[in-house]
């Protein structure tokens, strides 16, 4: 985790600072290079500190308490890092600030990682002198051969693995259009979405705080089927609206470009309030279900590999969903803005995206939904397995 803290935070700066040329090979091999750095930086930070909650903390319930405190603390720390940009940015058409913004943030993520693994440091060494049940005492290129195997005939990892290729090829294609959509269709400056942070952000905590309690005693996969089924219908509806508007001739919609506290602002922080309330109930959930495989892989192995169990999430994420951010620019260019040479044009471009954008979702959603179903741990064998396993002093 100490590793990869420098080339997490020197790549995500370097993204928006370092200028080695305007040539477009020049551009996309620069751009390449340091997302793949950041990414897999990203990688090696996260999983290990993950994998440190999965040990510390077993029982089927307070895994859900466990993701949702981190998920608590991610929000914060958006906003931290979110707030002073929005709030100081005239408009969006200011690049010579995004360097400083870069700078901002990515001290924020260096010091934040550097004193959270300082901290976890001291508990980590602790946690595996108390318990070494399962745990290699050295590392083996056969062993992890033979675990990695093991890994793919686990029906539910694989389920998992599935369900988020679909997730994060869908998150890859939706993310990253942000500009455009504000740009011209919402037609929000910076200072508007600053005020919004609140409300849109508040949904989240809300969630994230009464995710274990709304969740105890209750069948996770059974929450995240429903969770997920709203968020299906409520994500893309918005942005469906509006395109409606444009294809059919509604007109049911508040005007765009009135600014805070206007109609369309509080529908859209509202919406935003929903809608991210339900994705992070959805994805805490769907977290701890990936964290309760490592005890039933353990079971399966007699080997515990928490690391190697939860990089599926991880990796699957950042690779699917980098294929979506590539097919979201060739979304871009098929909708029409790169010929579109007057504001006119741009609005039609707009609509098309937001017409596409709405279709992937409504295919790829309900195969992740679809791929879920198969998911078949239950509370009752999770607590066979950590009784099997000889946790009983840790539920």
């Amino acid at each position: 985790m100490f590793a990869a803290i420098v080339p997490m935070s020197l790549s995500l700066f370097a993204l928006f600072a370092l200028n080695l040329g305007d040539a477009d090979w020049i551009l996309f091999s620069q751009l390449t290079v340091l997302i793949v750095v950041f990414r897999v930086s990203q990688t090696l930070f996260f999983v290990p500190r993950m994998a440190l909650g999965v040990e510390l903390y077993k029982d089927y319930t307070d895994r859900n308490r466990l993701i949702s405190a981190a998920e608590v603390f991610a929000l914060a720390g958006i906003s931290l890092c979110m707030a002073p940009i929005l709030l100081l940015m005239p408009d969006w058409d200011q690049a010579h600030l995004y360097p400083w913004a870069a700078l901002w943030v990515s001290f924020l993520l260096g010091w934040s990682a550097f004193m959270g693994t300082s901290k976890l440091s001291a508990v980590e060494k602790n946690s595996f002198q108390s318990n070494r049940v399962g745990k290699a005492a050295r590392f083996s290129w056969k062993q992890l051969g033979r675990e990695a195997v093991a890994l793919f005939s686990n029906k539910n990892w694989m389920t998992l693995l599935f369900a988020f290729l679909f997730f994060s090829l869908n998150g890859g294609i939706q993310g990253g259009d942000s500009i455009y959509f504000n740009n011209h269709l919402f037609k929000f400056s910076p200072s508007d979405l600053f005020w919004s942070g609140p409300l849109m952000l508040g949904g989240s905590l809300v969630a994230a705080l009464l995710v274990s309690k709304i969740s105890k005693g209750q069948d996770k996969r059974r929450l995240v089927i429903i969770s997920g089924s709203m968020s299906f219908v409520i994500a893309p509806l918005l942005l469906g609206l509006m395109a409606a508007e444009r294809y059919f001739g509604y007109d049911f919609l508040p005007e765009a470009g009135d600014g805070v506290l206007s109609p369309l602002w509080w529908l859209w922080a509202f919406h935003g309030f929903l809608n991210g309330g339900i994705w992070i109930f959805f994805i805490i959930l769907v977290q701890s279900m990936f964290a309760d495989v490592v005890e039933e892989h353990q079971a399966k192995t007699n080997s515990r590999s928490d690391g190697l169990v939860l990089v599926g999430s991880n990796l699957v994420t950042k690779l699917v969903g980098s294929v979506g951010v590539l097919l979201a620019g060739v979304i871009i260019k098929w909708a029409g803005f790169d010929d579109a040479s007057s504001l006119e044009l741009k609005e039609v471009a707009v609509y098309n995206l937001a017409a596409i954008k709405v279709a992937v979702s409504l295919l790829l959603v309900p195969l992740g939904l679809l791929c879920l179903t198969r998911y078949t741990l239950s509370a009752e064998q999770h607590l066979r397995n950590l009784r099997n396993l000889g946790y009983e002093k840790e539920i």
